[in-house]
């Protein structure tokens, strides 16, 4: 039987506004570690470099752009981000977002939790 994972993903369309999407990545039994017994796996894509982020609460990020195409992988805390066009997701520990809006308006990004946000971040 085949698993399936769905993230969020911002990405900015033809005149620079950005939207919400949905990632899905397909996950199948594989023999990935022998001897260990065969698990649900993804596919492996391409990574440039990876770092760790920490926010305080109440963290305010304004409308700008992401950096750089990456997946943030929030370990602590809770982060709300904006899309230009005024839909707003919310990302909670164990969960993962995809930045692809690295032109136009961008998102505004906000820790909504009264911890600090602490992000895993890996370029793509």
């Amino acid at each position: 039987m085949a698993f399936a994972l769905t993230f969020s993903q911002l990405f900015s369309d033809a005149i620079g506004e950005s939207h919400f999407g949905s990632v899905n990545l397909q996950l199948a039994t594989r023999n990935f570690a022998p001897p260990a017994k065969p698990f649900d796996v993804s596919d492996f894509a391409a990574a440039t470099r990876f770092g760790f982020l920490r926010a305080p609460s109440g963290w305010v990020g304004d409308l700008h752009p992401s950096p750089m195409c990456m997946w943030v992988f929030v370990l602590s805390g809770e982060v709300e981000f904006e899309a230009s066009d005024g839909e707003r997701r919310r990302v909670a520990a164990g969960g993962a977002i995809l930045l692809e809006d690295t032109t136009g308006k961008g998102h505004q990004s906000r820790v909504i939790d009264d911890v600090p946000a602490l992000l895993a971040v890996v370029q793509v």
